[in-house]
């Protein structure tokens, strides 16, 4: 058996590569090992300062697959299929944790709590929760993979990249064009305040024309300005009309890979900015001094966040109850991991091992966050967390094999709500645990994507848990460094870390601000989170998966991002209908991963700059 699947395994590399009997089988390398570091920790880099613009992050396999084969087939004129599956699972492993981090992280910055934080005991438990998130998910791999047969599109669709090196290249070389051009349109946002270097309002008014007044500024385009100064304008909207547009390239790129699907999270966003809040605003709902340019304002704090959340926690525990068959068929899966036969996965005693190295090392946290310090509630809330990874990773990774859609978000909020509950309302160890759950989830589905791809590239399991779990540490230390960075960055400029009046609205830390705010006063607004929380399990029983999750979210999430990431969705929709499915897949999303990744790129640059004075 052994035989045959070496045999399989030699037959695959032979597509990627000219075989020669005495040459040595390539699949961990360290070239791929080295290479998949390097871009995982751009990746993420790139993908957490956008996310903390936008509210929500996207997956970066099929990136560091793409340039896997532009670096090891391209440039090193080496490579096989499963080399570079192994060079994109270290890639995603490190970049999957900036979710984890910037959905909760950030609200200690929000609460002013940061300084009571510290940062060791931060990274560890977020640490412990990666390494925690891959060791659970490890023994259900033949469960879900073998046995169900789940989808997990993501990773299905990595394969495919895999199996096309020619075209890898290629598409690397339209990857590195995206890059570039989103460069190059970010440049101008903060061109004036790194470098006096005139910006989109300075170079607006050198045109040949007047533009109407406030229309263009260095980060956005308002066209509501120029829909006023028409007359079909002035007979639609008051003259207050806003129609924002954020200069975001890494937007339009998230758009345009999310394609059609994307357009639910558009709708969520136009439902609460023109639907939702003018009718709160006509109707007399709001107080007497809310004029018509604060409206927009008030229906964000006192309506659409608290009745997003309800819709996001509504729909995330829909989701939990449809996955619960999931637990029967991992405790199946555990017990097949114990038992004789060859064995595809990593030792059962080292995944022990590791749950307890990284359970000590929550303990830690939660022992050094409590105010008094208390073991016996130490162990209880890392207990608590710890087993609320297991069940709610799996859960996650069930729903990414099945839908490739996962509510992190609203298991964030849950996590959270949870610990401060079990701690007395006390913030610091709430995060830090709720971080610790939120990254080691990610991770779970994480895994399971790289592994659907290796069983369809014909790599080995135990080679790709070994390399995942040597590595997967290393995400949330770069993820906590570039949100610590752009919060001192944000605190140098405005005075304040993150939220409204910054450049990083980060939303999703804003929303938790909320909840915990209200959980610790007292003052819930119960009748918005009770009926978001109807209408989410509502929708979320509709059959379109996380229906209820995207819809909450996206009630809260900036508008001004959304627009530009609701046009990427439908020029991805355009471009399939008359360019074809293929065409669009082969040229135009590498081009759009290319702007996801270059405005992130180039903010971290400018924000080094500037700290750096």
């Amino acid at each position: 058996m052994a035989v045959n699947a070496r045999q399989q395994s030699l037959s695959t590399s032979s597509l990627s590569q000219p075989s020669h009997e005495d040459r040595p089988y390539r699949e961990v390398t360290w070239e791929a090992v080295v290479f998949g570091i390097l871009i995982g920790v751009v990746m993420n880099a790139a993908i957490t300062y956008s996310g903390l613009k936008i509210g929500f992050t996207i997956g970066g396999s099929a990136i560091a697959a793409v340039l896997g084969w532009g670096v090891l087939r391209g440039i090193l004129r080496r490579g096989t299929i499963v080399e570079n599956n192994i060079a994109q699972t270290v890639a995603s492993s490190v970049n999957t944790s900036n979710s984890g981090v910037i959905f909760t992280v950030p609200v200690l910055y929000l609460l002013a709590l940061h300084q009571q934080v510290d940062i060791v005991w931060l990274l560890a438990a977020t640490m412990a929760g990666a390494i925690m998130g891959v060791a659970f998910i490890i023994p259900t791999r033949k469960q879900m993979i073998d046995y169900e047969r789940l989808r997990f599109p993501t990773g299905t669709a990595v394969a495919a990249v895999l199996r096309s090196p020619g075209e890898g290249v290629r598409k690397a070389a339209v990857l590195g064009v995206g890059v570039l051009v989103a460069m190059l349109l970010f440049f101008f946002t903060q061109s004036d305040e790194v470098f006096s270097i005139p910006g989109y309002a300075a170079l607006a008014q050198r045109l040949p024309f007047d533009l109407p007044a406030g229309s263009v500024t260095d980060t956005s385009l308002d066209l509501g300005a120029w829909i006023m100064a028409t007359d079909l304008g002035a007979k639609l909207w008051n003259p207050a009309f806003s129609f924002t547009w954020a200069i975001a390239p890494f937007a339009l790129g998230a758009g345009f890979i999310t394609g059609r699907p994307g357009l639910v999270v558009l709708s969520g966003g136009l439902l609460a900015y023109f639907i939702i809040a003018p009718v709160a605003f006509d109707s007399g709902w709001m107080p007497a001094d809310v004029d018509a340019a604060g409206a927009a304002g008030w229906a964000l704090t006192n309506i659409n966040r608290p009745l997003g959340i309800g819709l996001l926690t509504g729909g995330a525990f829909v989701g939990l109850l449809f996955a619960f068959p999931a637990m029967g068929t991992a405790l199946k899966s555990l017990a097949r991991a114990g038992g004789g036969g060859e064995r595809e996965e990593m030792p059962l005693w080292v995944l022990v091992v590791s749950c307890l190295a990284a359970f000590a090392l929550l303990f830690g946290a939660a022992q050094h966050s409590l105010a008094d310090q208390d073991m016996a509630q130490s162990a209880l809330i890392a207990g608590v967390g710890t087993a609320w990874m297991w069940f709610a990773g799996i859960v996650i990774a069930q729903c990414t094999g099945m839908t490739d859609w996962s509510p992190i978000s609203g298991i964030a909020l849950l996590t959270v709500m949870i610990c401060l509950f079990l701690t007395g309302n006390q913030v610091v160890p709430a995060v830090l645990i709720g971080a610790a759950v939120c990254v080691a989830i990610t991770e779970c589905a994480d895994m399971m994507q790289d592994l659907k791809t290796g069983s369809l590239v014909g790599a080995q399991p135990r080679r790709q848990q070994w390399v995942e779990m040597a590595v997967v540490w290393i995400g949330p230390a770069i993820s906590l460094s570039v949100v610590a960075a752009i919060a001192a960055l944000n605190y140098q400029k405005f005075g304040i870390y993150f939220g409204p009046g910054t450049d990083m609205p980060a939303p999703q830390a804003a929303a938790l601000e909320g909840v915990i705010n209200t959980i610790r006063g007292g003052d819930a607004p119960v009748a918005m989170y009770s009926m978001g929380g109807l209408i989410g399990c509502l929708l979320s029983l509709t059959g379109m998966a996380g229906l209820g999750v995207l819809v909450g979210l996206s009630m809260y999430l900036p508008l001004m991002f959304l627009l530009p990431y609701g046009l990427g969705c439908l020029l991805q929709m355009v471009f399939t209908k008359f360019k074809g499915a293929a065409w669009t897949e082969n040229w135009c999303v590498p081009f759009a991963a290319g702007l996801l990744v270059g405005e992130g790129l180039l903010g971290i640059v400018f924000t080094a700059i500037q700290l750096l004075g």
